[in-house]
């Protein structure tokens, strides 16, 4: 016997899950982000900046820095292949570019 009532069920259950994957992704994402700005927050307060650190504390764009570590305009150092910068010398460059 056939109950039409089933197929209802099913398109909810499915939707039900489909809805709680979704909200599974967007807590992994609030999470990921949280993350993201802890490890920052850590890496602003011990003085050593990435790319993206110094792009935002600068207001300028991750290309703009990037172009600036090509013509060795800013002060930087590679460990182990990333860039990284000191926020005492960034601020010791913003005042000698001030000057």
């Amino acid at each position: 016997m056939f109950c039409p009532c089933f197929d209802t069920v099913c398109i909810n259950m499915t939707y039900i899950a489909s809805f709680s994957m979704n909200m599974l992704k967007n807590v992994k994402i609030l999470i990921d982000k949280i993350c993201y700005f802890l490890y920052n927050a850590d890496m602003v307060s011990s003085n050593l900046m990435t790319i993206e650190d110094l792009a935002g504390y600068l207001k300028v764009t991750r290309r703009t820095i990037y172009d600036w570590l090509k013509h060795n305009k800013i002060p930087a150092l590679k460990l182990v292949g990333q860039w990284r910068f000191k926020k005492d010398k960034i601020d010791a460059w913003l005042d000698n570019q001030s000057q």
